[in-house]
């Protein structure tokens, strides 16, 4: 009984963690007050933060529910390359916004080769990604 309670406890925990770090991460990006500026569509702004709100409620229940979509194995390719690019775009748009490369080729003082340097961290995350998918799994 006791094994149970702490379990739920550190569950509650943890998803608390992640919801009150996912909204303080939208918060601080601003991200749909900047979505309504370049969109010019202010009116809408409670059309983009319902959306926000029902995705991660579909994401929740596809994560922890039996979700299976049966679809070809022909179809899987693109889909997972459309993820794929998504996540890496996404991660790049990211650092981005938040200003970790030119603050990290500040500091390391490695401006002149920052070019070479993304392609150096694109090259090793594609390379690491074949040679799980392809090689481990």
């Amino acid at each position: 009984m006791m094994n149970y309670l702490a379990l739920i406890l550190i569950a509650f925990g943890g998803g608390v963690t992640v919801g009150t770090a996912t909204s303080a991460f939208i918060s601080i990006l601003q991200i749909v007050p900047r979505l309504t500026q370049i969109t010019n569509t202010r009116e809408k702004i409670n059309l983009y933060q319902f959306t926000i709100v029902i995705s991660f409620i579909l994401s929740i229940l596809v994560y922890f529910g039996d979700f299976s979509l049966h679809l070809p194995q022909i179809l899987t390719v693109p889909i997972g390359l459309i993820c794929g690019i998504f996540v890496g775009l996404f991660s790049s748009a990211l650092a981005e916004v938040l200003n970790v490369i030119p603050v990290l080729s500040k500091k390391l003082k490695v401006k002149d080769s920052l070019k070479l340097i993304i392609w150096s961290l694109m090259g090793g995350k594609v390379a690491g990604a074949l040679i799980y998918w392809l090689l481990l799994n």
